[in-house]
């Protein structure tokens, strides 16, 4: 595959500034810490924690971690420019099961954030969502290139990548069931809502927004979503998705 790469120049120079919605290819990379051995995975990691640095520091005080301990294990789902010199990240987010999580001996993801925002009644909620069944991914860690914020068509295409793609990974990874924490202010919690989403409820009620401690309290929304049915518009994507680079 060819090597995977960030434009970081000013915004005139960027590919991602550039670039169509005709031009975006998956990339997928699943559980680096096992694969670490192969330069490719290598690289790619190296090159979605930059994109990451690059997204978070646009977006928050500085501080902000962008990666942590479950990006080595978690499986990513990346949205490249395909572009004349290779690939170039335009957006990631990763996905975490509650078996991957208890493989590697980690509380799941969805619950070690509740508890670090000392939400109680969100930490027993999420216990509650996964005990139904035990099988539940976790969305998380979006970030999209700055430099798509000057491109408004290819914005729109990898907020559909996102919301759209989620649904499709976790298809195939047989997890329909699936917690998010949806940061308010970069409204994805009505983006998420409209594929299935509803907040996280616990004894009839839904629960309020959380403060997260890693992201200096930003509010985030727990969500989730219990449907195995795939929404009518995602089927759009599912030709590039079958066609994705898997590492």
């Amino acid at each position: 595959m060819t090597r995977l790469s960030i434009i970081c120049g000013e915004p005139p120079d960027s590919v991602v500034e550039r670039a169509s919605p005709e031009s975006l290819r998956f990339v997928t990379l699943d559980c680096p810490l096992e694969r670490w051995r192969d330069p490719d995975v290598r690289a790619a990691f190296a090159e979605m924690v930059r994109l990451k640095m690059l997204g978070f520091s646009a977006q928050h005080a500085a501080g902000i971690m962008p990666v942590d301990t479950s990006d080595f294990i978690a499986s990513h789902v990346l949205t490249c420019v395909d572009w004349h010199d290779g690939l170039h990240i335009a957006s990631a987010f990763r996905t975490i099961s509650t078996e991957r999580c208890r493989e590697f001996n980690l509380t799941f993801s969805a619950e070690s954030l509740a508890i670090a925002a000392d939400a109680r009644e969100h930490a027993a909620a999420v216990r509650e969502f996964v005990g139904e069944n035990g099988h539940v991914g976790y969305l998380g860690s979006w970030t999209i290139h700055p430099s798509a914020r000057d491109n408004p068509s290819l914005r729109a295409a990898l907020r559909d990548d996102f919301a759209l793609g989620c649904v499709l990974a976790h298809e195939e990874a047989g997890l329909p069931r699936m917690v998010v924490g949806a940061t308010l202010r970069f409204k994805v919690d009505r983006l998420l809502s409209g594929v299935g989403f509803r907040p996280l409820s616990r004894r009839g009620e839904a629960l309020p927004p959380i403060n997260v401690r890693h992201l200096h309290g930003e509010p985030v929304l727990l969500m989730c979503r219990d449907e195995a049915g795939v929404p009518s518009q995602a089927e759009a994507l599912r030709g590039r998705w079958s066609a994705r680079v898997a590492l």
